[in-house]
């Protein structure tokens, strides 16, 4: 049901914006630099980690929004000092959108809730500008047109690498505001409607769970 609710979402962008090889309602065409803040990727450097989810701060990597969304809940995290210095050059926040370009490539996620966290060389940070909506921005990026000119970019032998300057550079459909809205509007009440199942699936996981412990010990 909750793979269901995701091809909605996509079967309705693909009904309100069409594609953009054919672009029949004539709407203009951006690359993504055109229409996003500059886009920079996470740190080169990799991070000392450390086991105290209190005092130390999230750190996101690909591994992270491999579903199109955020997974929130098997983080690493990093202490203070070091995050201290990445922050200072990207600070993600609620709105941005996270592209994985290294291994996992190609997929996107909104940063959905106000957290503070730093991110790896494998995220580039999407900051759109006034004339896009996030929702839609995300799921235009996660289309299978800009798959397509993802996978013609790619770099690198074995793990594949997606550069910043073959994402700047790839296009995307940008309809009036007014669409955009309608489509985030969509997309929000699909996401109630997908947080109803998933709270239903892990309270039957959680009785299920309880009756193994109580039986089986």
């Amino acid at each position: 049901e909750l793979e269901q609710f995701d091809l909605l979402i996509k079967a309705r962008f693909v009904e309100m914006f069409g594609s953009i090889y054919d672009n029949k309602f004539g709407y203009n065409v951006r690359t993504l630099q055109d229409v996003c803040e500059p886009i920079k990727d996470g740190t080169h450097q990799t991070p000392t980690y450390i086991d105290d989810s209190i005092n130390g701060f999230k750190f996101l990597s690909s591994k992270d929004v491999t579903t199109g969304k955020i997974d929130w809940n098997h983080l690493k995290y990093i202490p203070e000092e070091l995050h201290n210095k990445l922050y200072k050059r990207i600070s993600p926040r609620k709105g941005d959108i996270l592209l994985a370009k290294n291994g996992t490539t190609g997929v996107a996620a909104i940063v959905d809730k106000d957290e503070v966290f730093d991110i790896y060389v494998s995220l580039a940070l999407i900051r759109p500008l006034d004339i896009v909506v996030s929702e839609y921005l995300c799921s235009a990026i996660n289309s299978t047109e800009t798959k397509k000119q993802f996978d013609g970019s790619l770099k690198g032998i074995g793990v594949p690498n997606l550069h910043l300057g073959e994402i700047k550079k790839t296009q995307i459909i940008v309809p009036p505001i007014e669409l955009q809205n309608q489509f985030a509007a969509f997309v929000a009440q699909v996401d109630k409607s997908k947080f109803a199942v998933q709270k239903s699936l892990d309270e039957a996981q959680l009785l299920f769970d309880s009756l193994m412990q109580e039986y089986f010990g």
